[in-house]
């Protein structure tokens, strides 16, 4: 009987792991290289310079915003929905631009720092589309025992 020969059994492939921690290593270094971080964008807010001179201001030239703990807006004294808020802002300055000559006023927000802080960007995004509001001052409130 003749001698067959034996059968070979097919190898297994082999991935080799070796180099896999240096091959890991280095796709994090270029993903963190390559990475572009966005910045976040903040409230563009131009401020003078800091002077030594004090300012004072007549009560009756300023439009006072303020809100509250609870998120609340007041116009003055009265309370306001952030929908009126423009208009009624904008017929204040008029009012005053007329009464005093053409002289802007200042439109102050003053905003409790317990408020929730997209309440005051609120605020602060409605009276930036006011063009008429060239002077906007902003303002922290405490109360209570704090």
């Amino acid at each position: 009987m003749p001698i067959l020969p034996k059968r070979k059994l097919p190898e297994e492939a082999e991935i080799p792991t070796a180099s896999m921690a240096d091959i890991a290593f280095l796709l994090i270094i270029f993903f963190m290289l390559t990475t572009v971080f966005t910045r976040d964008k903040g409230l563009k807010i131009v401020l003078p310079e800091k002077t030594q001179q004090v300012v004072k201001i007549k009560g009756e030239r300023i439009i006072k915003i303020s809100i509250n703990d609870r998120g609340e807006i007041f116009l003055g004294e009265e309370p306001i929905t952030l929908a009126d808020l423009k208009v009624r802002v904008q017929q204040r300055i008029k009012d005053y631009k007329q009464a005093h000559g053409g002289k802007d006023p200042l439109v102050v927000i003053r905003t409790n720092v317990d408020a929730p802080y997209e309440r005051m960007i609120d605020v602060f995004d409605v009276i930036k589309q006011i063009p008429e509001a060239r002077a906007v001052s902003l303002a922290s409130i405490r109360t209570g025992g704090g």
